[in-house]
């Protein structure tokens, strides 16, 4: 085989390999971060997460600073999280949890800007109802506010440039990585070797995609003790449940491919 052409064969393969690279991740984040009701969809796990609402006992914390300040009057922080966990059993207060999440959603595409907190008067009157069980008076002071709990995910950035360069990216990208596989084919005379590239690629695509969105949230991001790493692995488990298939699709493709080069070889 030319020299040359092994060369050019082997350019165009890593350019259509990093193109499908693109391709894939774009796609994924479409069906999972930028997905505009991916995490709607998944409030109810949200709003059950041991992390979720010790996140929101804090924010309960930050909006009670006024009052206990002023009343000299302190309130543990598992004593709030047990306010928390049976405030969002109450199916009213559940459901404004579900619109916080579709606006931390909108935060994060760039379409909501409104803060991401839940609250009014039958929140707040459970709230202190449950404050009331440790301290009469500052539930009754809590009785007298619009209370506000922020969500968390209120600070997300906004990425929607990000999500429209990916809706871009993935017809593109997809293309360019089609065509360029099928020149790589044409001018590589090793086109068994090229298969079987493609489909080693396509499985390493399944294992990082299954890192990202399993492993690292699983085993990692827990390891981390910081409020956000916690959330992270929430939210990144909550949004990859729903592209199990795609993994799968990859795996097998890939698997596929290769196994076909093998087979190509043989008989040449």
């Amino acid at each position: 085989m030319s020299p040359l052409r092994r060369l050019l064969g082997n350019i165009l393969l890593g350019i259509g390999l990093l193109a499908g690279t693109i391709a894939i991740f774009a796609h994924l984040s479409l069906l999972t971060i930028f997905n505009p009701n991916r995490l709607a969809n998944d409030a109810q796990t949200l709003s059950t997460s041991k992390t979720i609402q010790s996140a929101m006992a804090s924010g309960l914390t930050t909006s009670l600073a006024p009052i206990t300040g002023v009343a000299g009057i302190s309130i543990s922080h598992a004593e709030l999280q047990g306010i928390i966990t049976a405030a969002l059993a109450q199916p009213a207060v559940r459901q404004q949890f579900v619109s916080a999440i579709r606006q931390a959603d909108g935060h994060l595409l760039g379409t909501d800007h409104a803060p991401v907190t839940i609250g009014g008067p039958g929140l707040t009157q459970f709230v202190a109802s449950g404050i009331s069980q440790y301290s009469t008076s500052l539930g009754t002071a809590v009785q007298q506010t619009n209370l506000r709990i922020a969500i968390p995910g209120a600070d997300l950035p906004n990425l929607g440039f990000l999500a429209r360069a990916a809706k871009t990216a993935v017809p593109i990208a997809t293309e360019l990585a089609v065509v360029l596989f099928l020149l790589a084919l044409i001018v590589h005379k090793a086109r068994s070797a090229v298969i079987a590239r493609i489909g080693k690629w396509l499985i390493a695509m399944s294992i990082v995609a299954v890192l990202i969105f399993w492993a690292i949230p699983t085993y990692l991001l827990p390891q981390i003790h910081l409020s956000w790493a916690l959330i992270a692995s929430i939210v990144l488990k909550a949004t990859g449940q729903g592209v199990t298939v795609f993994y799968i699709e990859l795996a097998v493709s890939g698997i596929i491919l290769y196994l076909l080069s093998k087979a190509a070889t043989k008989l040449v």
